[in-house]
């Protein structure tokens, strides 16, 4: 599964210290998942939880995660949606109806900077599982007003939570989960740790997070965030946190450049363009992956101006960093500040 790969913005320290007693172990586990790399750090496990018994456990579980929300896999449950015109009401999972029903929420909170019926836009800029790359500058501006009369989440979607059911208001719409699925999906392989008895776990998929319990020294995990300038420290800021999902979005590493001019591959959902502000990246910091997921990009596709003020009202922990001339600077919500 292939999801944004900009999301590659956490730089995580992990302490590494021995076990406690005889009856457990620590272990790491790494690989390639959903389009990226990802790194798992679970503390005093079970001895009779092999490392290749819990690492196909995990296998499982992506193959889980593509089949519902992947927009680069044909045959998963959102492919199959999206291909489906029809306005009748359309039965799906408990999974994506979860994902779906977020989505909503912060669509709504976000007044609308959160929009998972931007999938042709994506595409038509080039940042899409399609992977159609723009060619000879940017797409016409006649392109961009079509595309964006399928953009309207509150518009062209409707939720029937007791019937399981969404239904699209015009059958051409289409949904891309890229800026919210790989945060589910880390929420989903924290679910199947619990499930096994593991309470004390740090993921870490391309630089999404979700933490619970313990590291290795028995203190809460130690998260870094990256700098968006690259040329210089790569740590920003340093975080002290658990049980916690942590996300960070940013305009630095996923671009379209035509003849010097940069394109963000984040979209805003009301113009069709790219972001031009001056906001590089926001962390968001949630009670799950999911919620830090989409609330980082929802964030970063209205800057740091409009998003402290959501921020501050929906009672969120976001660090904004943003660029004035050739400084960065760090604006914090009060939740964040808050963090030790």
């Amino acid at each position: 599964m292939k999801l944004l790969n900009s999301f590659f913005l956490l730089a995580t320290f992990i302490f590494l210290f021995s076990c406690s007693n005889n009856n457990t172990q620590n272990i790491e586990i790494k690989g390639n998942a959903m389009g990226t790399f990802y790194f798992i750090k679970m503390i005093d496990v079970p001895n009779k939880l092999e490392k290749d018994k819990l690492k196909l456990e995990l296998n499982k579980t992506f193959l889980e995660i593509n089949k519902i929300v992947s927009n680069w896999d044909k045959l998963s449950e959102i492919s199959i949606l999206n291909n489906n015109k029809t306005l009748a009401p359309v039965k799906i999972s408990d999974n994506l109806l979860d994902v779906f029903y977020t989505a909503n929420i912060i669509h709504l909170k976000s007044n609308g900077f959160f929009d998972i019926t931007l999938d042709p836009l994506i595409e038509l800029w080039g940042f899409g599982y399609k992977e159609e790359k723009i060619k000879n500058g940017p797409p016409p501006q006649k392109d961009i007003l079509k595309a964006l009369s399928l953009v309207n989440q509150k518009l062209f979607l409707e939720i029937n939570l007791p019937k399981n059911q969404i239904i699209k208001r015009n059958k051409d719409v289409s949904f891309n989960l890229s800026a919210i699925g790989k945060g589910y999906g880390i929420d989903l392989i924290g679910k199947k740790l619990e499930s096994l008895k593991i309470n004390n776990f740090l993921i870490n998929i391309g630089g999404d997070i979700l933490t619970k319990g313990y590291n290795n020294k028995k203190q809460n995990w130690v998260i870094g965030i990256e700098n968006p300038n690259l040329q210089q420290q790569f740590i920003k800021e340093i975080v002290n946190l658990t049980n916690k999902g942590v996300a960070t979005s940013g305009d630095y590493k996923n671009f379209y450049d035509d003849n010097g001019i940069k394109y963000s591959h984040i979209i805003n959902p009301k113009t069709g363009m790219p972001i031009t502000h001056s906001t590089k990246s926001v962390t968001v910091v949630e009670k799950s992956s999911m919620l830090a997921d989409g609330w980082a990009t929802a964030l970063l596709a209205m800057g740091s101006l409009q998003g402290l003020k959501i921020a501050e009202k929906e009672n969120i922990a976001v660090l904004f960093i943003d660029k004035i001339g050739k400084k960065l600077i760090k604006i914090k919500s009060t939740k964040f500040q808050s963090l030790k």
